[in-house]
C-alpha cells in the first residue's frame, strides 16, 4: 500500500499586505477548505507560521472554525514548527523549543489539538534538533528528500537517534508535485512506477506499507485545484486505486508504520535553497544533503551578518536577570527576529530581501532595549571574534546607538541607533551579472580608498572600478584601550601605478554622541605619491514604505552656503563643509565634519536581484553612498593626516521638507 499525504503550505511567514492575503485566500484556502469539508474521505495537511495563522484567525475566523471541525473528523492534520518559523539550526536550545511550544499552543487553543509534526522553514536540518524536538513531545518531522541518503531513502519512515534521543522523519518528495497538464492518472501511475523501481532495488522491508509526502506551495497548489483536478484523483484513489494507494495523514503514518528506517542524517537544506549556495545569486544543481544552512549564510554576507547579531542579543536576553515581565518582553521580540525570511530565501522568493533583514534588525534592537532597562546598563568598547571569523571585532554599545568595526577594511559594518531603526549599516555590495558594476568590497562605514585618478573618475561615476587599495585590507590593532574607548589600526598596501608602498594609520575614538575617525596617510616609496583619498560611508535603506529613498534628505554646507539635496539629484560637490544626513522615516541625522574642506561623492544604488521562478530582475535593496574624498600628494617619507567627525542626532526635529 502507499500511503500518499498532501499538505499545503504557503511558505510565508507572514502577509506583507492585505491584498496578497485576499488573493491567497480565495484561489487557495477557501476552495481548499470547500473541498476537504464537502469530501470527508480526503485527509489533507496545513502548515501555517504563527503570524500567518493568526493573521487568518483574525479575517477569516470560519476558516478556522471549519478546520477544527475538520480536525475534531480526524480528517486534517495541522503541522507545527516555530512561531516564527525560525530556521532552527540557527537557534539556541532555548529559543527553539520556545518557538515550537508558542505555535503548539496557538494551534491548540484554536483547533483543540497539538501538533505532533514538524515543518521546517528551507527543511534546515541538524542532528541536534532531535533532542529540541522530542523535548516538544513531537514525533516526527518533515525534511526534503534531497538530504536522505539513496539508499535510505525507500518511502519508508526514518528512525534517527542522537544522545539517546530519537524522532521520526518523514521525507517530502517533491519530485512527485503534480505537473501543469498531467492527468490525474498519469500522475498516479508515475508514483507507482517511481515507488516500484525503488523497491525493486532495495533490501529494505520489501512487503511493508510506502509513504511519499506531497508539500504544494502557492506556486503548484493551483495545479490540483483546477478543473476538478483533485476530485479526480480522489476518485481514482477511492475506486480504481484503493489496492494500492491510500491517501492518509502523515501522524497515522508514523504511528501506524510496521516498518522504520535507521539512520543518522546529516547536516542539510532543501535543494530548492541549496542550487543558489555556491555561487551567491547564481543557480547551480547539488545535493541537499552536500550543504547546509551555514554554507547558504557564508555566501549571502548579510544573511551571515543579521544571524550574528540574532546570537548576540539572543546571549543578551538568556543571560538577562531583573525584570521577568520586560525579559518576557525582549524574548518575544528575539523570536519575531528570527523570522526565516529574514536569514534565506523560500523557493519562489527574491534573494536575501533587504526588507526582511530590516525589520528583524528593529526587533532585535528593540529587545536589547529592553534588556538594558533591565540592568544597570553602562556604554562599554569590548573586542572578541563577533562574528566568528577567526579575527576579532569591536562591539561599541553606546546609550544611542551600537555599533561594530572589522579589522577587514577597518569599517563599521553594522550600526544601528537605539530608536526603533534598522542597521544603517545593511549594505549589499554589487556584482557584474545584476548589478553591471563589481564592488569587491563589503560596503560599510568608513571604507578606506585609495585611487589612481582615472579609477577615481570611474568611482565618482559609479563606475566598475579596480579595488581602492586599502578597502579589502585586513587591518592590524596598534593598540586598543576600552576605558578610553579608542581604537588603533594600521595596514600597508601598495599603490597600483608605480607599485608605491604606502602606509595607513586609522583611529576610531567612540563617544556617546558619535565616532571620531582620524587618518595618517604616509608615502614608505623612494617616490612622490598622487592620488585620490576616500572615505565612503554607506547607509542602507531602512523605511520600505515607499519603493523610493525619500525618507532621506541630505543638507550640505558648501562654500558656507547650506544646500537641500534628495537621493534624486545628488551631484559630485566640490569644498564641502559638512554634510548632514537625516532619515526623516525614524527621525534620526548623522552629520559628517571633516577637518579640511572635502570633494562629495554621493549617489543612490539600487541592487537588483531575481526571483527564483523568473528571469525578471527587481530591486532587493537600496544604499545610499556618501564619500569624502581628497587630493593626496607626498613626497618620499612624508604623511598627511585628515579627521571626520561624525555624530549620530536621535530625534531630531524634521525639517519642513521632510
Amino acid at each position: 500500500m502507499i500511503n500518499i499525504c498532501l499538505e499545503f503550505s504557503t511558505e510565508s511567514s507572514n502577509f506583507t499586505d492585505i491584498s496578497d492575503y485576499k488573493t491567497v485566500y480565495e484561489k487557495m484556502y477557501k476552495p481548499l477548505i470547500s473541498f476537504l469539508y464537502a469530501h470527508q474521505e480526503c485527509p489533507f495537511s496545513f502548515y501555517f507560521s504563527g503570524l500567518e495563522f493568526d493573521f487568518i484567525r483574525q479575517k477569516n475566523p470560519e476558516f478556522i472554525e471549519i478546520l477544527r471541525k475538520l480536525v475534531n473528523r480526524k480528517q486534517v492534520e495541522i503541522l507545527g514548527g516555530g512561531y516564527y518559523n525560525p530556521v532552527f539550526p540557527l537557534l539556541f536550545p532555548q529559543d527553539r523549543t520556545g518557538q515550537v511550544e508558542l505555535l503548539s499552543s496557538a494551534i491548540r487553543k484554536s483547533v483543540g489539538k497539538r501538533p505532533r509534526g514538524v515543518s521546517l522553514c528551507a527543511s534546515a536540518w541538524d542532528p541536534s534538533l532531535v533532542t529540541s524536538f522530542e523535548t516538544c513531545g513531537m514525533e516526527y518531522v518533515q525534511l526534503d528528500s534531497s538530504l536522505i541518503p539513496d539508499d535510505k531513502n525507500v518511502f519508508l519512515p526514518i528512525v534517527m537517534a542522537d544522545r539517546g534521543k530519537s524522532i521520526k522523519i518523514i521525507s517530502i518528495q517533491n519530485e512527485f508535485i503534480p505537473k501543469q497538464n498531467e492527468l490525474p492518472e498519469d500522475f498516479i501511475i508515475r508514483i507507482k512506477k517511481a515507488i516500484e523501481k525503488k523497491i525493486k532495488s532495495s533490501d529494505f522491508y520489501q512487503d511493508a506499507d510506502r509513504v511519499i509526502t506531497i508539500s504544494l506551495t502557492r506556486y503548484s497548489v493551483n495545479t490540483v485545484l483546477e478543473n476538478n483536478w483533485l476530485e479526480r484523483f480522489l476518485e481514482l484513489t477511492v475506486n480504481q486505486y484503493s489496492d494500492d494507494l491510500k491517501l492518509s495523514l502523515p501522524v497515522n503514518c508514523v504511528r501506524n508504520s510496521k516498518a522504520f528506517i535507521q539512520s543518522y542524517i546529516h547536516s542539510g537544506i532543501s535543494s530548492d535553497i541549496a542550487k543558489w549556495v555556491t555561487e551567491p545569486f547564481k543557480e547551480i544543481e547539488v545535493k541537499g544533503s552536500s550543504v547546509n544552512i551555514y554554507d547558504f549564510m557564508q555566501t549571502y554576507k548579510r544573511s551571515q551578518a543579521l544571524y550574528n547579531r540574532m546570537i548576540f542579543v539572543s546571549l543578551l536576553v538568556n543571560n538577562c536577570h531583573g525584570d521577568k515581565m520586560r525579559k518576557k518582553a525582549a524574548r518575544e521580540y528575539l523570536w519575531a527576529a528570527q523570522n526565516g525570511d529574514a536569514y534565506v530565501c523560500k523557493s519562489s522568493g527574491i534573494l536575501v530581501s533587504s526588507q526582511e533583514r530590516q525589520n528583524a534588525y528593529r526587533k532585535l534592537t528593540d529587545a536589547e532595549k529592553l534588556v538594558r532597562e533591565c540592568e544597570n546598563f553602562q556604554e562599554s568598547l569590548t573586542s572578541f571574534d563577533y562574528n566568528c571569523d577567526g579575527f576579532k571585532e569591536y562591539v561599541c554599545r553606546m546609550e544611542k546607538y551600537n555599533a561594530c568595526i572589522t579589522l577587514l577594511g577597518g569599517a563599521i559594518f553594522e550600526l544601528n541607533v537605539m530608536k526603533n531603526s534598522g542597521n544603517y549599516a545593511d549594505n549589499m555590495s554589487r556584482i557584474i551579472p545584476l548589478d553591471k558594476c563589481s564592488d569587491n568590497y563589503e560596503k560599510g562605514l568608513f571604507v578606506d580608498h585609495l585611487f589612481e585618478p582615472e579609477e577615481y573618475e570611474n568611482y565618482i561615476n559609479g563606475r566598475d572600478c579596480k579595488n581602492g587599495v586599502f578597502s579589502g585590507n585586513i587591518y592590524r590593532e596598534i593598540n586598543f584601550n576600552s576605558q578610553k574607548h579608542e581604537i588603533f589600526l594600521e595596514t600597508d598596501s601598495d599603490f597600483p601605478s608605480l607599485n608605491q608602498t604606502v602606509n595607513l594609520k586609522k583611529k576610531y575614538v567612540v563617544t556617546t554622541n558619535g565616532i571620531m575617525v582620524q587618518y595618517i596617510i604616509k608615502n614608505t616609496s623612494p617616490i612622490a605619491l598622487k592620488a585620490k583619498f576616500v572615505v565612503e560611508s554607506n547607509f542602507a535603506q531602512t523605511c520600505f514604505k515607499i519603493n523610493t529613498f525619500d525618507s532621506y534628505k541630505i543638507e550640505v554646507v558648501n562654500n558656507n552656503q547650506i544646500e537641500e539635496k534628495s537621493p534624486d539629484n545628488l551631484e559630485f560637490m566640490k569644498n564641502v563643509d559638512a554634510f548632514m544626513l537625516t532619515d526623516t522615516d525614524n527621525n534620526v541625522s548623522f552629520t559628517f565634519e571633516p577637518n579640511e574642506m572635502a570633494n562629495l561623492v554621493s549617489y543612490p544604488i539600487v541592487f537588483m536581484r531575481k526571483k527564483t521562478d523568473s528571469k525578471n530582475l527587481e530591486p532587493a535593496g537600496r544604499t545610499l553612498s556618501l564619500s569624502l574624498a581628497w587630493d593626496v600628494n607626498l613626497s618620499c617619507g612624508m604623511e598627511m593626516e585628515k579627521t571626520i567627525n561624525l555624530s549620530i542626532i536621535p530625534g531630531r526635529k524634521k525639517s519642513r521638507t521632510s
